[in-house]
């Protein structure tokens, strides 16, 4: 397994190991042919809120988004104007800090989870399966974790984001109780904290 400061840095590597690639590799137009592949699949997917149902895929294929976009980017040198590439450049860099700031501010030592989300509860309902994912929101100035729910495609490695919820902050390192159920309109789920008397959220199909 890779060392966890080697997982937090993948996003910096995007930057030099894409102009590598935009200066010395060959196979330019093949390239650019599957980049506009892989960036169709990509847009369809967020479109139809599709992610993979192992956490792992969906982040390496939003580095290679990133990836393909940086390489791209890379283009711009053969204007050769550098008084309009370094501008462009540094906006570029401050837009891509931005992207990535949960993942900056989380640092090395959160380098396995940025990977992938842990699962804190699933359901089964008739041959459906459901999954709540909770996500580590590593902020100085608002920390808290975000829960996802979703629903897997069939038997397919997919699955449907039905609702997400951000926790309010205090909540972070709050152990919640999942209440699961099934209404007329698909899946609930009851979000309780020990000692309160009624849920602080619900999440699930038509709410």
């Amino acid at each position: 397994m890779l060392p966890a400061v080697l997982l937090w840095a993948a996003p910096f590597l995007i930057i030099p190991v894409s102009f590598i690639f935009f200066r010395f590799l060959p196979f330019h137009k093949a390239r650019y042919l599957s980049y506009g592949v892989l960036l169709l699949a990509a847009f369809f997917l967020n479109l139809f809120r599709f992610t993979f149902h192992n956490d792992l895929f969906d982040t390496i294929l939003r580095l290679v988004v990133n990836f393909i976009g940086a390489e791209f980017f890379w283009n711009l040198l053969r204007l050769k104007k550098m008084k309009v590439f370094i501008p462009l450049l540094i906006l570029a860099l401050g837009l891509y800090g931005f992207q990535f700031k949960r993942w900056i501010v989380s640092g090395p030592s959160h380098g396995y989870e940025l990977w992938k989300d842990a699962v804190a509860t699933t359901y089964r309902a008739k041959s459906a399966v459901y999954s709540l994912k909770e996500r580590d929101l590593f902020n100085t100035k608002r920390p808290g974790r975000l829960l996802i729910l979703s629903k897997q495609i069939g038997s397919s490695p997919f699955e449907r984001e039905i609702s997400r919820y951000r926790t309010p902050p205090g909540f972070r390192k709050t152990d919640f109780l999942y209440t699961w159920s099934t209404t007329p309109q698909g899946v609930r789920l009851d979000l309780h904290v020990p000692g309160f008397d009624r849920q602080i959220w619900t999440m699930g199909e038509g709410f």
